[in-house]
């Protein structure tokens, strides 16, 4: 029995060597044949797959480790791509590896963002300040982006600005790049009221006089600019009414004679208001918008009249004077060689004396004449003198004196554009 115990024994014993020999040759065949068959190199990125930098900033290359099993492989990554900061959009970089004919491969991507946004620089200064009435003027501006240069066509420019009201006002320039940055910049325009010139004193007296030379009447709205010579009523009235608010003397022709040679002293605000031609809206029979607005106002002016148009009843009003502006000398491209072919200035000396006495028969006066278009010459102002009269009046826009030439006074020429801040200067 004891010899059948020891042979079993030895038997369990070489079935364990047995055992522990295969398990040993088993985990080295695994560790050693067959893992390293079978297995593949991995490659770690470091940091994300995914990174972004800003426009223009240096790419710094992050990197990989690759591991075949325990070992360190990092040494055989291949790195393939490129990153230009200078140009927005995606790169990729991809990282390789082969060990042992088995491959690994990973992608980064990198954003080159644009974050930075546009820059708008204002021309002129950044708070404007305009009188009521004046047309806000764009000074300029340039919109320039680092990455899609100049954007200056691509400003959008807003204001809410009101002319004709006082107050602080703002004009606002927004401009996008393509990635979406935006710019917003604002100057402010602020608007005030004009301050009034100096006016004269009350009780002081005139040492100068302007003369107003108005034309033609219409009823276009207050305020209306266009229109040339011919004056929208409500603007004309808007003049009567501050001449009434500021105590300003509407003189008659008689009275501006009078302080013209001497007789008489006149207040510092005075005025003469003179109307020419006797056309569109100064009588009775072309609209009669002139004299109602001098009665309404109490003002006083005088026409200078054309004498063969119309006739001399369609403009009688104690307000109004009435003047001669020639008969029929009032034509234009008729001689050569003179201011606008005016025809006073090429008729024979004894046609331009019976035109005179004609229209100062018809006119009822011989106390001033108006030059037709302004034109005259020395010879002229002597037929003038020698027919009687004793003041002439031009052009010339500044105002008239007692030094002035009696035959050949100034006046201010008056537009619809003419505004009541220049009347106001006129005048003052």
């Amino acid at each position: 029995m004891k010899k059948k115990y020891k042979i079993i024994i030895i038997c369990v014993v070489i079935l364990v060597l047995i055992a522990i020999a295969s398990l040993f040759g088993y985990k080295y065949y695994y560790n050693h044949v067959y893992l390293e068959k079978h297995s593949n190199p991995v490659i770690t990125l470091n940091g994300d797959d995914r990174i972004e930098i800003k426009y223009g900033e240096e790419y710094s290359e992050l990197g990989a480790s690759a591991k075949f099993r325990d070992n360190d492989i990092s040494d055989d990554i291949k790195i393939d791509g490129e990153v230009d900061t200078s140009k927005v959009g995606e790169y990729s970089i991809k990282y390789e590896i082969e060990h042992n004919g088995k491959k690994d491969e990973k992608l980064r991507v990198v954003v080159v963002i644009d974050d930075v946004a546009p820059v708008i620089t204002l021309s002129g200064d950044e708070t404007i300040e305009n009188y009521i009435g004046i047309e806000y003027n764009e000074p300029g501006f340039e919109a320039t982006d680092v990455v899609d240069g100049n954007l200056t066509e691509s400003v959008v420019v807003e204001n809410n600005i009101n002319i004709n009201e006082a107050g602080e006002y703002q004009v606002t320039y927004t401009v996008k790049d393509l990635s979406g940055n935006e710019t917003i910049v604002t100057r402010k325009v602020v608007y005030v009221v004009k301050p009034l010139p100096q006016l004269p004193s009350v009780n002081a007296k005139a040492t100068s006089i302007a003369v107003l030379n108005y034309h033609f009447f219409n009823t276009a709205p207050k305020g209306s600019t266009s229109g040339g010579n011919t004056m929208s009523i409500y603007n004309f009235e808007e003049e009567l009414q501050w001449l009434n608010d500021n105590g300003y003397k509407t003189l008659t022709m008689e009275e501006y004679r009078a302080w013209m040679y001497g007789e008489i002293e006149l207040p510092a605000r005075s005025v003469l208001l003179t109307i020419d031609d006797g056309w569109i809206g100064t009588g009775r029979s072309n609209g009669n918008l002139l004299i109602p607005a001098l009665e309404k106002y109490n003002a006083h002016a005088t026409l200078f009249w054309i004498t063969r148009a119309y006739v001399k009843s369609d403009f009688e009003s104690p307000n109004l004077d009435i003047e001669s502006h020639s008969y029929s000398m009032h034509d234009e491209n008729v001689c050569s060689g003179v201011s606008r072919g005016a025809k006073m200035l090429c008729l024979t000396d004894d046609e331009v004396r019976q035109d005179l006495k004609t229209s100062i028969e018809m006119a009822g006066s011989d106390i001033a004449f108006c030059y037709p278009f302004y034109a005259y010459t020395s010879h002229s102002k002597d037929l003038v003198k020698e027919a009687g009269f004793k003041l002439a009046f031009a052009g010339g826009d500044y105002k008239s004196t007692r030094n002035s030439d009696k035959f050949a006074i100034p006046r201010y020429h008056m537009y619809n554009s003419t505004t009541l801040d220049k009347f106001i200067k006129m005048v003052s």
